[in-house]
């Protein structure tokens, strides 16, 4: 005889098995319109409100480091989708979308709310605005205080 299991309550757990797939998932359905990685799209995003921002800026806006940033960028601007310019203090670079990094942000914006559609599939508002509140709590308790 099976053993009934309980819900699976090991949030970490779940968080890492929903980010992977998530991930796999997004990448697969911006490949189809756009042909941007979601790291790609989120700079596109994060520029689209941000246009100008400095290199340390935008890693804090998308969620990676600077090394990780510095790559990306690089990449993109091969792409001629972003391009980087010296700051008026010339100490550090600002990133700008490109007139096709503006385009290409367009599509994205309309790919991530079908992809947000499907995922809020079966949730009410009330629901939705409770899973916001909960991820966003989620960082602000795990993170690393200052004494």
């Amino acid at each position: 005889m099976a053993i009934a299991r309980t819900v699976d309550r090991r949030l970490f757990f779940l968080f890492n098995r929903a980010h992977t797939q998530l991930a796999k998932f997004a990448d697969y359905h911006l490949a189809g319109s756009s042909g941007v990685s979601t790291s790609q799209a989120a700079v596109l995003t994060y520029l689209g409100y941000h246009d100008g921002c400095r290199l340390s800026d935008l890693a804090n806006g998308v969620g990676r480091n600077n090394s990780a940033i510095t790559g990306l960028v690089s990449r993109m601007e091969k792409l001629r989708l972003v391009s980087r310019k010296k700051t008026l203090d010339g100490r550090s670079r600002a990133v700008y979308l490109t007139d096709e990094g503006w385009r290409l942000r367009e599509i994205v914006r309309e790919d991530f709310r079908s992809f947000n559609e499907k995922l809020t599939r079966g949730l009410t508002e009330s629901e939705v605005d409770a899973v916001i509140k909960f991820l966003n709590l989620s960082i602000e308790n795990v993170a690393p205080q200052d004494k």
